[in-house]
């Protein structure tokens, strides 16, 4: 695997998760009340949506960690 493809996830990852959060905006401009704000179907699922996306770009950034560990030994194994 390459830090290219981590790095495209992450982007696609991270661009979900903007328009999930837009979703969720969306509900409060259009009632500024949060008493009188229906919980809606499309709600739930931009909430419940961003949890795997954050999941995915912890776990791509947790691979390109990775890939910096071991280029690092295999440098210091070849010096």
């Amino acid at each position: 695997m390459e830090i290219n493809n981590n790095l495209n996830a992450m982007l696609s990852s991270q661009m979900q998760i903007a328009d999930n959060a837009s979703k969720i905006a969306n509900v409060a401009n259009v009632v500024g009340d949060p008493a009188l704000q229906e919980v809606s179907q499309d709600l739930i699922d931009a909430i419940t949506g961003q949890i795997p996306e954050v999941i995915a770009y912890q776990a791509n950034a947790q691979g390109i960690q990775t890939q910096d560990a071991v280029s690092d030994i295999l440098l210091n194994i070849k010096a």
